[in-house]
């Protein structure tokens, strides 16, 4: 027997109108089944894609992706500052180099509010192509860009005014009073949602110039944030930067150690939870699948069963054992692919709504984000595809070395 039969007869078997219609009822089930395990998968991994990226891209984006810093907390000097430079320019992927002072201080605003805040000082120029903190910050003059929580805290708004004091200068008297020596009046240039609650509740950007009137004009930064290119990998690229830092410190001498971290780093944890979750759902979904297996290869035992006959004639006319098995994989096969088929493009559809037409909204007091995006990645949806043909082919081979194992004059005996 020729081989070109295989298909024919495979498609023959499980779309038959001349026997029982259990047969084609059983097979549509099969069908609906791998669709399903096959659909809710892909959502999964696009949806988690799209969860996991938008945070990544709230965290990033009011943080320099590559964060330079002395250990100990020690402050940067502007020497340091242009090694970090020299470095980062010789590494593919890094860019400019902004440096930036972060000091605890307190602020005072409307209806003599106060609140204890994080002061961030940075050059608004040199910030810009690193992070978004900068933005509606002026260049010069005494002008500041808070939190939204904050602002609400102190009972501001853009166009406000708030006074800053360092924490560095405050004494207590014995009566309980607080002195400050410095106290700077700042205008409010711009209230933001900065991605993080502590964020919003508790820090306030300010240029350089208006750092150095309320801390005093020490010419040290606390840090140096590096701009990162778009498709670049932050660990690996932060990692380089380390080493050539480290190879610097050790064979020139110089008077500063000094590393690099990727922000994302510092939320380890969390994208830990993420995959921990993503797992555990992957986990549970799969389950869906392993049951439509366990329909696929009843579905094909009754197939055999129904076209006992059938196969008994084809023995009896030439047709070979492998020639059996064949047809009884090419059946799961089918039954497979169009299983994918249906749950891939059920999938695109679900994520083409979503995404496009009937966006769908969370708390973004709770989530960071206000609306849920899908991200496709191709990869994954070819794995999760290819897996499940291959599952649907492993779950074959039951039913088909069973529909071999028969005798021909068994299969026409009673027939």
């Amino acid at each position: 027997m020729r081989g070109s039969i295989t298909l024919p007869v495979a498609f023959r078997q499980i779309w038959s109108r001349s026997h029982s219609g259990v047969v084609r009822m059983v097979s549509s089930l099969s069908i609906a089944g791998i669709a399903i395990g096959v659909a809710a998968l892909l959502l999964l991994d696009s949806f988690m894609n799209g969860f996991q990226g938008a945070i990544m891209d709230f965290l990033s984006d009011a943080n320099p992706p590559v964060v330079v810093t002395a250990p100990g907390g020690g402050a940067l000097s502007g020497r340091d500052v242009v090694l970090v430079e020299r470095l980062a320019s010789s590494i593919p992927g890094l860019g400019r180099v902004s440096p930036y002072l972060e000091k605890a201080a307190v602020v005072s605003g409307n209806g003599g509010s106060v609140a204890g805040i994080v002061l961030r000082a940075v050059d608004p120029a040199a910030e810009a192509p690193v992070s978004s903190l900068s933005q509606s910050l002026p260049a010069g003059g005494r002008e500041a860009v808070i939190g939204s929580d904050l602002a609400v805290r102190l009972r501001v708004a853009v166009g406000d005014s708030m006074r800053i004091a360092s924490t560095e200068t405050i004494d207590v008297t014995a009566a309980g009073r607080a002195l400050v020596d410095t106290i700077v009046g700042v205008r409010i240039a711009g209230v933001r949602d900065f991605g993080l609650a502590e964020y919003n509740s508790g820090l306030a950007v300010v240029t350089l110039e208006t750092a150095s009137a309320v801390f005093g004009a020490d010419g040290g930064y606390s840090a140096a944030g590096v701009e990162l290119d778009r498709d670049a990998d932050p660990v690996s690229t932060s990692s380089a930067l380390s080493e050539a830092l480290r190879s610097e410190y050790v064979d020139s001498r110089h008077d500063r150690y000094m590393e690099a971290e990727a922000f994302l780093a510092r939320h380890e944890n969390l994208f830990r939870a993420f995959g921990l979750e993503r797992f555990g759902m992957t986990l549970v979904l799969a389950l869906i699948t392993v049951v439509a297996l366990l329909n696929l290869s009843s579905a094909l035992a009754m197939i055999a069963l129904e076209h006992r006959r059938d196969t008994g004639v084809l023995r009896a006319m030439g047709a070979g054992p492998g020639t059996i098995f064949r047809v009884a994989l090419t059946q799961g096969l089918l039954l497979g692919v169009s299983g994918c088929a249906a749950g891939t493009l059920f999938a695109s559809a679900a994520i083409f709504l979503v995404n496009r037409v009937i966006p769908f909204r969370l708390e973004d007091s709770v989530y960071w984000v206000d609306t849920l995006v899908a991200r496709i990645d191709p990869g994954t949806w070819v794995v999760i595809a290819g897996g499940t043909l291959a599952a649907c082919l492993a779950a074959s081979l039951v039913p088909a070395a069973g529909a071999v194992a028969v005798p021909p004059a068994e299969c026409v005996r009673h027939e």
